[in-house]
């Protein structure tokens, strides 16, 4: 209707002007007649200056949540347009046998780590901390005189007499030994002799004893027990550390220990497991999409909760074309104006994306907009806006 009033004034003025021209009058200037296009009456956007682009309105965290391993569903805790925070328990397999597992791996650990467990491996430290100061000694003595001076010197002294005591008896033996066996004289000579010649052997052992080095058999012997020794107190050391909840070093080592250590990563990984069975709401939003109920498989990797923060919108703009995409700039003003409400909003980018995509044939590079609070009554995720970035 308004279209037709506006050719009509048009025609008029057109006449108007004819007759004028033909009564020599000189032609009057026609204004110019802006045509609504289409002919609508609704409110047109505002208008815009800089860069433009097409968005649509979205929420500012969405996950989709699925099981990695299948299973029957044991409990379903949620429905559809329930709010949910961080941490909530959505969805549950059932998970009996796995909190059985966990209950046996927890009470092997607490025997292992018990009291009574404690101050055996205490006893297991002291018994080796006297097996590494005996070895020490052991080991000082290959360094060290087995005897002062003074009783080296006093052997051989002993060795001397020894030596003379021998001479003495030899020859008192020499004196009777053509006298017939069983004669008394001769088995006295004979023991004397036997027993200087003892003596001196004793006296002449000891001597190279105290004055002499181990062989290399016995020094290897010895530095064997010491390392061995060595290595036994630090295991049973750290094992009694590592018992008592206390920090070691990453190069700790022990069959004790590897135990202890196999026993907390068993409980780990039955953990492990045990959480993969649960869903648990990753952000703060509402469930949108509710794809299971109790009693029913659950195949892994199919996503069964949908979760959106319709709380906190943003728009993500379509088009912005490859020539426009260098005006535009992180922290720069946008104005917003939604289409299903007729109503503009502002907010500011905060983010390009450094890969673009195809549209049409042409090039274009997404922006994520942060919409200014509050937002306007009825703005929804998934409407279309048009965006005009601020110059």
């Amino acid at each position: 209707m308004k279209f037709k009033f506006s050719l009509l004034v048009f025609l008029l003025l057109l006449a108007l002007t004819a007759c004028s021209a033909s009564n020599g009058n000189p032609p009057a200037v026609l204004p110019t007649v802006a045509l609504a296009e289409g002919g609508s009456s609704s409110p047109a956007s505002p208008v815009k200056s800089g860069v433009t682009a097409s968005g649509v309105v979205m929420p500012a965290q969405e996950a989709k949540m699925a099981f990695a391993l299948g299973g029957i569903v044991e409990t379903v805790n949620v429905k559809v347009g329930d709010s949910v925070q961080t941490g909530d328990l959505l969805v549950e397999l059932d998970n009996t046998s796995l909190r059985l597992e966990l209950s046996q791996a927890e009470r092997n650990l607490r025997e292992m780590t018990s009291p009574s467990a404690i101050a055996a491996a205490s006893q297991v430290v002291a018994n080796a901390r006297k097996e590494l100061e005996d070895a020490q000694k052991k080991a000082e003595g290959l360094s060290y005189k087995r005897a002062s001076d003074t009783v080296i010197d006093n052997t051989q002294a002993e060795i001397d007499l020894a030596k003379q005591a021998l001479t003495r008896a030899s020859d008192a033996y020499r004196q009777v030994e053509r006298l017939a066996d069983g004669d008394s004289r001769k088995a006295a000579a004979l023991l004397a002799m036997t027993n200087a010649q003892l003596r001196l052997n004793s006296l002449v052992a000891k001597y190279n004893y105290l004055t002499g080095a181990p062989t290399d058999t016995d020094a290897a012997l010895i530095q064997a027990r010491l390392e061995t020794a060595q290595a036994s107190f630090q295991e049973a050391q750290w094992y009694l550390s590592a018992l008592k909840g206390e920090q070691i070093p990453p190069e700790a080592t022990g069959a004790k220990l590897a135990a202890l250590q196999s026993a907390h990563d068993a409980i780990d990984a039955i953990q492990q497991r045990l959480d993969a069975s649960r869903l648990l709401a990753p952000i703060n939003g509402t469930v949108v999409s509710l794809g299971v109920t109790v009693g029913e498989y659950a195949v892994p990797a199919q996503a069964l909760v949908f979760i959106s923060d319709v709380e906190h919108l943003q728009v993500e703009t379509t088009d912005l074309s490859e020539r426009d995409v260098p005006k535009v700039e992180v922290g720069q003003p946008v104005s917003i104006f939604v289409e299903a409400l007729n109503e503009t909003i502002s907010g500011k980018v905060i983010l390009i994306s450094p890969n673009s995509s195809t549209l049409g044939g042409d090039v274009v590079y997404g922006t994520t907009i942060e919409l200014d609070r509050p937002f306007p009554a009825g703005l929804r995720a998934g409407m279309t806006v048009d965006v005009t970035f601020g110059e």
